[in-house]
């Protein structure tokens, strides 16, 4: 049996989500593990960026597309726009997920961290075909 397993008056075990029935918004374990994914893969795409990504004169791809090719150009610093408006659409989802666990709306809260996750692994592949396409 796992440590933070729990089990009912039966000796049944009980899921996670209702073991964690009273938990503050931070305690709990699958917000725990939505924020961590979303930090990381957020994370990840400023690395990304970060590390191909350096300060010059020349005109940077931004955007690419397979049958019209070059569609936006940019200089440098606008490559990071993409991750920093992922950082502001995790923010928003955060709050809002706060908002509507304190609610008693928890598969609510759960469902917007997990959106904010999918939008953090689509801006990670995004940076991804930036770097890859300027390096």
């Amino acid at each position: 049996m796992f440590q933070n397993e729990k089990r009912d008056e039966r000796g049944w075990d009980v899921d996670i989500a209702e073991s964690e029935k009273g938990a503050p918004f931070f305690k709990n374990t699958i917000v725990r593990v939505l924020l961590s994914a979303n930090v990381l893969f957020l994370s990840a795409s400023f690395s990304v960026l970060g590390y191909f990504i350096r300060p010059s004169e020349n005109l940077f791809i931004l955007h690419y597309n397979v049958y019209f090719g070059v569609e936006i150009q940019g200089i440098w610093w606008q490559a990071f726009i993409l991750p920093l408006t992922g950082v502001l659409f995790f923010g928003g989802h955060l709050f809002f997920a706060s908002r509507l666990y304190r609610k008693t709306e928890r598969i609510a809260s759960y469902l917007m961290l997990f959106g904010s996750w999918l939008i953090s692994v689509g801006i990670l592949v995004a940076s991804a075909g930036i770097a890859f396409i300027n390096y």
